[in-house]
């Protein structure tokens, strides 16, 4: 009896500590679930303490305290602990028992290499490879995307950029139709870094900023506003310094709102270098020790390392010499490697260095810097005046604002689903009257002959044309056909229109896209180009009128007709106002030509 009643004990415990056991396992497991979060995004800093406990248990399989220990690497890379994260994360993945086909192991390595990635350390690419191969688009399908994204943007030195561009477009139309807010931002992101490489930095500030935009919809904690600082960097590289404010005002308002070491650096950081391009160094002076304190909170040497360069720009502007002294003792005293490559290409950093050399009137050290700042302003002159990249770029800009077209209208479709019984009637009527409305404002723009912009559809895009850039200007120039009667009475009376229509494409397809081209006169067309150098705008006026004037020579019917055009050219490098007293001296300057070529 006493026997059976402990078998019967012993057989009741060992049920209630199983199930004890499977239960606690699953919550263990819920826990992990929870703090999970996508490679592109910052988990929640709210679980930070549920994470510690859990891993304080002396119950974790080893597995699960692999995983939980890969977790709370990435609550710690959010918060710019990077060398910390690293050190946790290479020890993890040393251990023998642990299931490299697991999630947790792919984000581990995703992670380390991120975590180089964000000091600029070359094995950045070593860990993105291999995240990347233990990964799929259907099987850790983050993981693979920003490892892909990793390689593209760092790990493809020896693949040309319009490569690179086209890699980039086609992860974008992977996700497309059904990728998440938060992975479109992360793609956007990767983009906008590929044109800041291109030295495009405008282009590389919308793609940042759209993806700041998408990012706030879905991200959590730091990683609102990791884009917008870089949409604030890439603004101030293209001159917006008022766009760049206000996204700074964003990122102060977000901050007030996070709070984490990590955005306080950022926020510090973006004013610092705003007050520094804007060379108001006296709110520079009053922002440096909210700076220094929030790169010490942070330990991060990059931001050591601005504080001392703000620091010494404003000494350089006081004329303090023996604080320029001072600076340039301590830089010295670095090894070359702790000196980060961002530092070493940054041309406001190499032209402040000439400053320095130049104000302690050492002219070997200020040439010696020149050299260096000169070779880098080649470099990037190379860049951005090679054509392939150019075309490239702007390429990809415009099959990605297609395809963002497409994934707008799908998403509206989506959204009027539940609602298309209703409004059917009203979006038939309204698109109808549309369409309409286009057609006819269509019909009332264009010249019915040439199917060109007739003048004053010409002339009011002309005046719509913002102020072109910096070295930049806005060329307009008219055409004028002095023998027009002449070709007409060859090709027969009848013909008049048929001459007008083929000279017309002859125009077309010497311009490009976005020139304004249309008729001006009766015997007259005008074309504008916008945002060219001057030079290049003599050269591609001069490439028309060739054009122009050779439009019959192919024509078996012609009898070598040769149209003869009185060119007359306006350049402005400013806004242009006055437009149609412009056009008018234009056209009396050109009969003026005729008058002399008829005496």
């Amino acid at each position: 009896m006493f026997q059976r009643l402990s078998l019967t004990v012993f057989s009741f415990l060992s049920v209630a500590l199983t199930s004890f056991g499977a239960l606690a396992n699953d919550n263990i497991d819920a826990v992990i679930e929870k703090v999970r979060t996508p490679s592109y995004d910052c988990p929640n800093q709210s679980l930070l303490p549920e994470l510690e406990d859990t891993l304080a248990l002396e119950s974790l399989t080893s597995q699960q305290r692999f995983a939980l220990t890969v977790a709370k690497g990435q609550f710690l890379i959010c918060r710019g602990k990077y060398e910390e994260a690293e050190t946790m994360l290479l020890k993890a993945i040393m251990q023998s028992n642990i299931d490299e086909s697991s999630y947790a192991f792919a984000s581990a390595i995703y992670q380390i290499g991120f975590s180089y990635d964000a000091r600029e350390n070359p094995a950045r690419c070593k860990y993105y490879q291999q995240a990347q191969e233990l990964s799929s688009p259907e099987r850790h399908s983050d993981i693979f995307t920003s490892s892909s994204l990793g390689l593209i943007n760092y790990c493809s030195e020896t693949t040309s950029p319009e490569i690179r561009l086209g890699k980039m477009f086609g992860v974008l139309k992977r996700y497309s139709n059904d990728g998440s807010p938060g992975e479109l931002a992360h793609i956007h992101n990767a983009i906008g870094l590929l044109y800041g490489d291109l030295e495009q930095h405008a282009l590389a500030a919308e793609q940042y900023l759209k993806a700041h935009e998408m990012g706030l919809l879905v991200y959590e904690g730091s990683n609102k506003v990791s884009i917008l600082i870089s949409a604030i960097v890439s603004l101030l590289s293209s001159g917006q310094t008022d766009r760049a404010y206000q996204g700074i005002l964003e990122l102060g308002v977000l901050n007030s709102e996070i709070d984490t070491p990590l955005t306080n650096f950022l926020y510090q950081y973006a004013l610092s270098i705003y007050y520094r391009k804007t060379e108001n160094y006296n709110r520079l002076t009053y922002t440096l020790p909210d700076l220094e304190k929030a790169s010490s909170n942070i330990s991060s040497s990059l931001g050591e390392l601005l504080v001392n360069w703000h620091k010494a720009e404003i000494c350089l502007h006081d004329n303090d010499l023996t604080c320029i002294k001072q600076y340039i003792s301590g830089i010295e005293a670095l090894n070359d490697d702790a000196i980060p490559p961002v530092f070493r290409s940054n041309l406001d950093y190499l032209s402040f260095n000439v400053s320095m050399y130049i104000a302690l009137q050492d002219l070997a050290k200020a040439k010696e810097a020149h050299e260096i700042y000169s070779k880098e302003v080649t470099k990037r002159r190379e860049v951005t005046q090679d054509s392939a990249l150019i075309i490239g770029a702007a390429n990809l800009y415009t099959r990605i604002y297609d395809l963002e077209s497409a994934i707008e209208q799908a998403e509206q479709q989506r959204k009027n689903t539940l609602y298309t019984a209703i409004v059917i009637f009203l979006l038939v009527s309204g698109i109808t009257g549309y369409v309409l409305r286009r057609k006819h404002l269509a019909r009332k723009a264009i010249d019915p002959v040439t199917l060109l912009l007739n003048a004053n559809s010409a002339i009011a895009r002309i005046n719509k044309l913002d102020a072109p850039k910096k070295g930049r200007a806005i060329a307009i120039a008219i055409f004028d056909i002095s023998n027009l009667r002449e070709i007409t009475r060859k090709m027969g009376s009848t013909k008049g229109d048929l001459v007008l229509r083929q000279i017309a494409q002859t125009l077309q397809n010497v311009t490009r896209g976005n020139d304004i081209l249309g008729r001006f006169g009766t015997e007259q067309f005008i074309l504008c180009l916008h945002n060219i150098e001057e030079r290049s705008a003599r050269q591609f006026f001069d490439r028309v009128q060739s054009a122009l004037d050779n439009t019959f020579e192919n024509d078996a019917t012609s009898d070598h007709i040769v149209v003869e055009s009185q060119m007359s050219v306006f350049i402005a490098n400013e806004k242009i106002t006055g437009l149609n007293d412009i056009l008018d001296d234009i056209a009396m300057s050109i009969d003026m030509g005729n008058r002399s070529g008829d005496n």
